[in-house]
This record gives structure tokens, C-alpha cells and sequence, in this order.
């Protein structure tokens, strides 16, 4: 019988300690850009005076197995009852948490992953003084709860396999079903009739910076004609990313791309990069003219520009869409699930909350 799992709390060390053993563990576990160094270390270096993160710390016998980032974040949920929860690579703030953390958990094997976020809900449930809730947002698959209260929300996620495109010599209708091939061809034709379309990507940090602030724009005027909160509402979201692209363009795990029609740009798609996987983060799209598909478009080019870089997934992330839907060739689930201790407001809130659902059902 394989000894427990223990989740240790430990001071978070020195940033340059702290990268070197993160950077080995990352290098066995692969789990993806959102628990690389660049995604973490950029978050803990640009987080504001007064939050206190700290390292967790999952062992069995002498090893460790796995590492994250706890926040305890204590806030009044409708200025009633102050609770203290533990946040997993996230605050709880948010405007601080308005960067989205997506493929979640601990930075370990993924076999064990599982197992390790099962062992920090049965910690965090044994903890004194006790905490009232564990955050876990964006994870692959959700903890077992125990005697906890559960909340759980789960989200689709969309992915593009480039393997299929390269095959297909870079014809990303090849892969589509026939009626989102039929729409794609139809986009490429509208603005084909007009010019040439063209796609670049960023070659210099400065560049980059320069799209990313194109991006911005037009992303901005997009979200506020549709009367919906975009995503530079919260500052913390400039502040970190321009200090990630600072720190990891020169490594190759950013890409922005803009594509243009002649001189004229109508969509930047800001990207992420790591063991073959490009993940769609953030865009900006001319998106005002009727009977154009900007998204459309761009999406189509970049997927047949990583295609022949030689990567392997486009990962759309989390939400549903339908431009995500029909080019889709995977699709998978990702959770956001919250454990509460057993006290009768939570029970009471769980019960509602599963009554809806009937209800809608």
C-alpha cells in the first residue's frame, strides 16, 4: 500500500529558489504554460503589496510530488458571513484574478493529479483554524470531496488538432464539418474580393508590444458595442501581461499575430506557446462590418501558420462558441469547483443551487 499524500504549507521562497526548483519539476511534469515558471513566476512577480501568497507543498514519504501557489483570501460573501478560503494559483481578487487561469492544479505528473488536489481538499478540511472554502479554478477534473459541500462548474473547451491540418498541406476546410467548411470559404471569399490577406507574426519583443496594444483597441471598441465588461476592465490585466511578454518572448512562448487585409489590420490573436501546444488566449477583431468574419479569418490562418511550424494542438481554451465549436476537432471539460466546510449556510445554498438546476432541467 503506497504511503499517503501530505500537502505541506511552507513560506514561499526566494523568486530565484523558488523558479529553479519549479523549472526542474516542470521539466519532468509538462503540464502545460499555465503552470510553466513564465505564466507563475510573471503572476508572482507582478502581484500587489498586501497579498500573501504561499508555496503547497505535496509529498509522500520524503518526496515531493507536486508544487502550487496558495492565497488565503478572506472576504464576506454578501457582507454577512466573513469566511477565509484558500485559493489555488489565484487570490480570490477579481480584478487580480481577471487573467484567467485555465488547465489548473498542481505543477506534477499528471497521473497524480487527481490524488494530489483529493489530498489538499481533505487537508484544508482538517486545517485549525479551519478554512471555510477551497477555490480551485480552471482544473482538469475535480477533487473528491469528502464530507465538504460542493460547487461545481463545468465549462467546455475546444482544441484543433494540427497534425490533421498539416496532413491536409495546410487546408484547415479539410478538417471542418461540411457546413463550417461551406461558412469558412465563404469568410476567406468576402474579404478576398476586397484585397490580399496576410498574416504576421510579432519578431521582436517591441513588436509584440506594439500588436498587443493594436489588440487592445480593438478589442476594447468590440466588447463595448456588444455593451459587455471586456477583459482590460481590470488593470492588473495590462500589467501582467506586458510584463509576460517582456520577460518570455525572447523564449518563444508568446505568439501575436496580426492579420491584415492589404495594409489594413483586422484581427490580432494573442497567443501562448509550450511543448507543441498554441493556446488562443486573447484576440481583437474589426469586427463592425456586416457581412465579414474577422474571427473567423484569422483563426483559419494562424491554424494553418502553426500547422506548418510544426505544432500539434490549437487549443481554443475554456467557453463556448460557435466559432470555437465548428473548428474543433477535440473538445474537453474543465472545472471550477469550490469545497465548502459543512455549515448549514452552505448546505442551504448547495440545495438551492441543485433545485435550480431540476428546475431548468
Amino acid at each position: 500500500m503506497a504511503d499517503p499524500i501530505d500537502i505541506h504549507r511552507e513560506a514561499l521562497p526566494p523568486l530565484g529558489a523558488l523558479e529553479r526548483e519549479w523549472r526542474t519539476l516542470e521539466h519532468h511534469a509538462g503540464r502545460g504554460f499555465f503552470l510553466s515558471w513564465s505564466w507563475i513566476g510573471t503572476w508572482l512577480t507582478t502581484l500587489p503589496p498586501g497579498i500573501a501568497p504561499f508555496l503547497l507543498r505535496a509529498k509522500r514519504g520524503g518526496s515531493t510530488l507536486g508544487l502550487a501557489i496558495g492565497v488565503a483570501h478572506e472576504a464576506s460573501r454578501r457582507k454577512l458571513l466573513p469566511a477565509r478560503s484558500l485559493y489555488l494559483n489565484a487570490t480570490g481578487d477579481r480584478d487580480l484574478d481577471s487573467i484567467y487561469i485555465e488547465h489548473n492544479g498542481f505543477l506534477c505528473q499528471m497521473s497524480t493529479e487527481h490524488a494530489l488536489l483529493s489530498a489538499l481538499a481533505t487537508w484544508c478540511a482538517q486545517r485549525e483554524p479551519p478554512l471555510a472554502a477551497l477555490h480551485l479554478p480552471g482544473i482538469g477534473s475535480p477533487a473528491r470531496r469528502g464530507q465538504l459541500v460542493q460547487e461545481l462548474h463545468e465549462v467546455p473547451g475546444f482544441a484543433t488538432d494540427l497534425t490533421r491540418v498539416r496532413k491536409a498541406s495546410g487546408e484547415v476546410g479539410a478538417v471542418l464539418g461540411a457546413k463550417a467548411r461551406q461558412q469558412l470559404r465563404r469568410a476567406l471569399r468576402a474579404y478576398e474580393s476586397r484585397g490580399a490577406l496576410a498574416l504576421r507574426e510579432a519578431a521582436s519583443v517591441g513588436e509584440a508590444l506594439d500588436f498587443f496594444a493594436a489588440m487592445k483597441r480593438l478589442h476594447i471598441a468590440s466588447w463595448q458595442r456588444r455593451h459587455r465588461r471586456h477583459a482590460f476592465a481590470a488593470p492588473h490585466f495590462e500589467h501582467f501581461h506586458r510584463a509576460l511578454i517582456e520577460r518570455e518572448f525572447a523564449s518563444g512562448a508568446i505568439q501575436i499575430l496580426r492579420v491584415a487585409l492589404d495594409a489594413a489590420p483586422i484581427g490580432y490573436l494573442y497567443n501562448f506557446r509550450d511543448h507543441g501546444i498554441v493556446y488562443a488566449y486573447q484576440s481583437g477583431f474589426d469586427d463592425g462590418h456586416r457581412g465579414l468574419s474577422p474571427g473567423v479569418v484569422s483563426h483559419a490562418l494562424a491554424l494553418a501558420h502553426n500547422a506548418e511550424a510544426g505544432e500539434r494542438l490549437y487549443d481554443f481554451l475554456a467557453g463556448a462558441n460557435r466559432l470555437k465549436e465548428n473548428f474543433a476537432t477535440n473538445r474537453y471539460t474543465l472545472v471550477w469547483q469550490v469545497l465548502r466546510r459543512p455549515r448549514l449556510d452552505h448546505r442551504l445554498r448547495a440545495a438551492a443551487r441543485q433545485l435550480r438546476r431540476r428546475i431548468a432541467r
